[in-house]
């Protein structure tokens, strides 16, 4: 399906869903690449929210990162103001894309992973580096704040054993450049690439290792279980996942064949349970996944730039 009101540009990857099937993407804005706005597609293709930091001018924010879609029908968003002393903000939108509220975190960090708890809780995960020094490559933080910004506890991970590279890429159309590379190289091998609520409310969070490691980690900061994912092929690495009902669904990309995998597997157990080979024609963000219905969805650009979301089911 051609989604007619996303005409042009690109967008960011990963993009969300959340339990009505509405499409959370966020865009990529060439004016300001790292305040680009998220927009929210219903089912049948049509633009129902415009969730833009722009709403939050109070902040002055430099860049608006990680987005996790609120029960509420908003949606809550990473943010940052100032450099040397930034300031970590959760924005809270309402269903519409107006501003709600903003949380300060008490927090110092580049925050490249975040989502909400069930229970209004947030995980916040990323580096903490001293800007002036050009040396300082970072250390890794990871932890659980509270609904006011209060830190209840911090989370620390075991080093894998083989990394794949994560970070947030934009799909480009024609004439973009690619701006990720210089930092992907002076970033560390970061705690977690991406995180998502799953039914019992606990968060399920995906680390870009192979094999993929998910840990369920409930909103007191406690890692419930981790669960370990064996990529399908040699040389995959796991790229996005989805977590629905009792099921995982982790897209493995392969940088030699130049395709992808999507694994299914128990979220209880992390044993595979189905394996599925991209015909070509899927795209290359995978953005949702349905375990009733055997359904994935996946975004990509079209002719024009035309934003297209591919929905494919299992076979």
């Amino acid at each position: 399906m051609n989604v007619a009101s996303e005409m042009g540009g690109a967008f960011m990857s990963p993009s969300k869903c959340d339990a009505e099937g509405n499409l959370y993407i966020r865009k990529y804005a060439v004016d300001r690449p790292l305040l680009g706005p998220v927009v929210k597609i219903d089912a049948d293709g049509k633009r129902t929210a415009l969730f833009d930091a722009a709403a939050f001018s109070q902040l002055a924010l430099d860049r608006a990162d990680a987005f996790s879609p609120a029960p509420d029908g908003g949606m809550y968003q990473i943010a940052q103001s100032g450099v040397l002393k930034p300031r970590i903000y959760v924005l809270h939108f309402s269903s519409d894309g107006s501003a709600a509220s903003p949380t300060r975190l008490e927090a110092d960090l580049e925050v490249y992973t975040f989502a909400a708890f069930a229970d209004g809780n947030f995980l916040v995960s990323g580096v903490q580096r001293d800007v002036q020094n050009k040396n300082d490559r970072g250390r890794n933080f990871t932890a659980v704040f509270s609904a006011d910004g209060r830190e209840l506890a911090q989370l620390s991970f075991e080093e894998p054993r083989n990394s794949a590279k994560t970070g947030t890429k934009p799909v480009k159309g024609a004439g973009q450049q690619d701006t990720t590379k210089a930092a992907e190289k002076a970033a560390p091998m970061l705690d977690l690439a991406d995180a998502e609520v799953g039914d019992d409310g606990n968060l399920y969070v995906m680390r870009g290792s192979s094999p993929a490691l998910v840990y369920v980690i409930a909103s007191s900061g406690k890692i419930v279980k981790t669960l370990k994912v064996a990529a399908p092929v040699k040389g995959a690495a796991p790229s996005a996942f989805h977590v629905s009902g009792n099921r995982l669904a982790i897209s493995f990309w392969n940088d030699e064949t130049q395709g992808q995998t999507v694994v299914v597997a128990d979220a209880q157990t992390g044993r595979e349970i189905a394996r599925y080979a991209d015909s070509g024609d899927l795209g290359p963000s995978f953005a949702c996944y349905s375990a009733n219905e055997g359904a994935f969805t996946f975004l990509k650009l079209g002719e024009g730039n035309a934003l297209q979301v591919v929905r494919a089911e299992a076979q």
